[in-house]
């Protein structure tokens, strides 16, 4: 594992209510993003030092922001959440 991974507060509590095959899949994820912090398929969010990306989890949208600290080697997860409107807000 190149980078370590952090959960914010909040992305920490979206994840402990996921269940099943979205728990799973998301955790993938997560543990992916240590080897590779910046795998094919993410995207930098305009204007700020984040990265998202895009999960479909039996048909529903889900996002995953996160900042890659290299100089620390971490990768901090922001938010985890079902994408709507107040995906990106208050970040």
């Amino acid at each position: 594992m190149t980078h370590r991974v952090r959960l914010e507060p909040a992305a920490a509590r979206s994840l402990s209510k996921l269940r099943g095959a979205t728990f799973v899949a998301v955790r993938g994820v997560l543990l992916a993003l240590g080897d590779d912090p910046r795998p094919a398929g993410c995207r930098k969010i305009a204007g700020r030092d984040l990265y998202r990306i895009r999960l479909r989890i039996d048909g529903i949208p889900w996002r995953v922001v996160y900042q890659v600290r290299d100089a620390e080697k971490v990768v901090l997860v922001i938010r985890v959440s079902r994408r709507d409107e107040a995906t990106y807000r208050r970040i």
